[in-house]
């Protein structure tokens, strides 16, 4: 899965609401004054996206900058589509060129003040490097918002160009086009219509808006910002409300905390890699569901009409999916009593260190039906599965050959069941591998080399990911087991253990401790 975080978060600076919305009538504008775009002109604070909006996210920081520059120097954008619900102006589409251009004239990339106050201070760094870069490429190219206000009232001061620009720009118009005699049913038929022309709106993003009223949906959008940014679920009452951003900040940090950093030079990795990006939303969208045992396809897949997911009217539904999904990556790793602490660089990334979406939720998958004997029997033999894991690493890359999501967990969920069966029935590692190996069902998974994604492509310089290799190669081999069972230990999946227990007249010196998986440490002694 190729994942990017070199991406504008723009997303805070048209509010959301409901098209639904009665108000007031009010005058139609023709077109938009790029000084009404400032948070205390009169046309900014009107503007509105639909509530059920793609996140305005996927522009790189060059699209960003190029379009505040197009329009700056007077070349042709597209109309922004407008429609009126009283005093709301709702964007139908243009979201993102007119974010850019808000982002320009208020110097708000995605780390400004309104991006604060949206993401209650708690912005990714990923996003405060891309806010960075977009507005040093617009600074280098044409000059800032506040640069141009300076040169129209100092001109004689100021570069004639820059001086001969910051004169027309307050009065030059972004152009706009309205949906006229439209309700808000003919208003949203419109903004999907529009959408698959241009930018379409794909698959994933076509499922996650048609469901967005589900629990799967709220619940995502609940984890994506941390419980911050527009509340989806505001029609609750403030008990569940409450309980929903919570739960998503809770659920969050079990994916995402330690912040992911490349290139990787610490074992300290997230469970699922980077937590900004486009590709963030649909992943959770696809976990949610698999842990809430929802039974409709991936989000890469159409929706077809048995995939229709029930709207949540109470918040209740929602709550109960981001429960489950918090018991279940606490069974993933965690300090909880139920963690077996999994290591994410050996269980969930390859070996560059990406996280590989199918791995966790095969193992969220294979968990899922487990009880407590099928854990300790796990343990009983996790020190030889990680092994297997160690000696094949390329098991994560041939995934691809069978395709993302449902139609390779089935696969790879019978591989490790049967490793596991294998390794309890007595056989090595190396036996265990030879006889997969030999058969056609399993074997190109055993047999897919690793060394060819670190070739060198020239000049002798090595790629971040053959950076990122060579850690984890020599530091995975190395890292602290469990005294227990003698897996991995990772950092957000390790407890202080007695080794002798404290009803068994255990003390609490410092000779008595050990470093445990929660797991192991809450089992040893049953």
């Amino acid at each position: 899965m190729v994942t990017t975080t070199n991406v504008v978060n723009l997303d805070a600076l048209i509010r959301r609401a409901d098209l639904a919305t009665p108000g007031e009538a009010g005058e139609d504008i023709t077109s938009l004054p790029v000084m009404g775009l400032e948070r205390t002109g009169l046309l900014y604070p009107a503007l509105r996206k639909p509530d059920f909006q793609r996140e305005t996210s996927n522009w790189s920081p060059e699209q960003v900058a190029d379009l505040i520059s197009t329009f700056a120097r007077r070349e042709l954008i597209p109309a922004v589509i407008l429609w009126r619900a009283g005093q709301n102006v709702f964007v139908i589409d243009g979201a993102h060129r007119l974010s850019a251009l808000i982002a320009w004239v208020q110097d708000d990339y995605g780390d400004g003040e309104v991006s604060r106050q949206f993401c209650q201070n708690m912005i990714a760094d990923e996003q405060r490097a891309a806010a960075q870069k977009a507005r040093d490429l617009v600074k280098l190219q044409i000059g800032s918002y506040q640069d141009h206000k300076m040169a129209a009232q100092f001109p004689d001061n100021s570069p004639p160009e820059l001086a001969e620009r910051a004169a027309r720009i307050p009065w030059w118009p972004i152009q706009v086009q309205w949906i006229q005699n439209a309700d808000h049913d003919k208003a949203e038929k419109a903004f999907f219509r529009i959408n698959q022309g241009g930018t379409k709106i794909d698959a994933t993003e076509q499922r996650i808006l048609n469901a967005r009223r589900s629990p799967t949906a709220l619940a995502a959008r609940a984890v994506l910002r941390r419980g911050t940014g527009h509340h989806y679920w505001d029609k609750f009452d403030a008990d569940a409300q409450d309980k929903i951003e919570q739960l998503g900040k809770e659920v969050f940090d079990l994916l995402y905390a330690p912040t992911f950093q490349l290139p990787i030079k610490t074992l300290d990795l997230p469970v699922a890699g980077q937590g900004y990006g486009p590709h963030v939303l649909p992943f959770l969208f696809d976990l949610i569901n698999l842990v809430n045992k929802v039974g409709v396809a991936d989000s890469s897949k159409k929706r077809g009409a048995s995939d229709e997911l029930p709207e949540d009217r109470d918040g209740a539904s929602t709550i109960n999916y981001l429960v489950q999904t918090r018991s279940a990556l606490w069974r993933i790793c965690s300090t909880h009593a139920s963690s077996l602490g999994l290591h994410p660089a050996l269980y969930f990334c390859s070996t560059s260190g990406t996280f590989q979406p199918t791995a966790l939720l095969t193992f969220l998958s294979m968990f899922r039906d487990w009880g407590t004997r099928e854990f300790k029997e796990f343990t009983d033999v996790r020190a030889a599965f990680e092994s297997f894991l160690l000696s094949n690493r390329g098991i994560t890359e041939g995934v691809r050959k069978l395709g993302s999501g449902a139609r390779s967990r089935p696969r790879v969920t019978s591989l490790y069941r049967r490793v596991i069966a294998e390794l309890r029935s007595g056989k090595s590692v190396p036996d265990v591998t030879n006889d997969l190996a030999k058969d056609p069902e399993y074997g190109f998974l055993i047999a897919t080399p690793t060394l060819e994604l670190f070739v060198d492509a020239g000049g002798g310089r090595f790629s971040r990911d053959t950076k990122g290799g060579a850690f984890l190669r020599d530091a995975l081999p190395t890292a602290p087991k469990c005294p227990t069972c003698g897996g991995i230990m990772h950092r957000n999946g390790m407890q202080t253990g007695h080794q002798q227990h404290r009803r068994e007249g255990g003390s609490a010196d410092l000779s008595n401790a050990a470093m445990q998986h929660p797991f192991c440490n809450s089992t040893v002694r049953q």
